[in-house]
């Protein structure tokens, strides 16, 4: 499928539940996704909840960064794995606010469950 539309995939998915699009409302935040092994820049792009998802580089500073190598990118946001595994594992990693993190694990657990 590749990570660009696994990517938007998850943003779509996003987009598409109510309780998420009204708890992400005051959330505007710019997402950096790096797959370590191929050295792609991808993002995820969130204006007032309403996300949306790319490849290359981001136009503004970053809020979030998230890197991994690219299946593990692909497993974690197309639902396949949960993100806890890899990120206890070290193959998984996230930098940014405390409650931006806590947010995008709501995130996955509302569209996903565990």
């Amino acid at each position: 499928m590749g990570l660009t539309a696994t990517l938007q995939g998850f943003a779509e998915k996003c987009n598409q539940h109510e309780r998420l699009r009204v708890m992400n409302r005051d959330w505007t935040r710019n997402v950096r996704v790096l797959a370590e092994d191929v050295g792609q820049d991808y993002w995820i792009r969130s204006v007032a909840g309403e996300l949306s998802a790319g490849e290359g580089e981001l136009s503004e500073d970053a809020d979030m960064e998230i890197r991994a190598d690219q299946r593990v990118l692909e497993a974690v946001f197309s639902g396949e794995m949960t993100p806890t595994e890899p990120y206890n594992q070290g193959d998984l990693m996230v930098r940014g606010n405390q409650d931006d993190l806590f947010r995008l694990d709501v995130i996955t657990l509302m569209i996903w469950g565990e």
